[in-house]
């Protein structure tokens, strides 16, 4: 097993006992994976570009989408296409990406820092349904409500 995988076993494991003790809403984990798809589609993005000299995708947007969640992805990308993995200055910046994201979803778990998430959930569930008052709205905030 690549020892790379680790970490995203340790995120998946990680959010799975987060969510069942109701700590992190499952809309996360489906983040999560959503960013991490789109880290992959701009590697192979970048790679298919340097290999036939076109234009690339800048570092910094990928280093943008392993902060925010999509290091999991980045981490199959360069694994599996074998893409700026050779490269230490990126490399240094992307595993500091990926301490940062796990410190701050960590830190999601502290009494005052999982009250502020929380809150800011129900205000984006009421402004959900300010914004759409036309019966549609009960249905959105039903269905961000589930993902909790």
């Amino acid at each position: 097993m690549n020892h790379h995988y680790i970490w995203i076993y340790l995120l998946i494991f990680g959010l799975a006992g987060s969510y069942g003790l109701g700590m992190t809403p499952l809309m996360l984990g489906l983040l999560y994976a959503l960013l991490s798809l789109s880290a992959y589609v701009f590697y192979k993005k970048d790679k298919v570009a340097a290999i036939k000299g076109n234009w690339r995708v800048p570092e910094q947007t990928l280093h943008l989408l392993a902060l925010f969640g999509g290091w999991p992805g980045a981490i199959i990308a360069q694994q599996r296409l074998r893409h700026k993995t050779q490269k230490v200055p990126f490399r240094v910046i992307f595993w500091l990406t990926l301490v940062v994201n796990v410190g701050l979803l960590v830190s999601l778990h502290t009494q005052q820092i999982h009250g502020i998430f929380t809150q800011g959930l129900v205000m984006f569930n009421h402004n959900v349904d300010t914004m759409v008052n036309d019966g549609q709205s009960k249905r959105v905030v039903l269905f961000f409500t589930m993902l909790r």
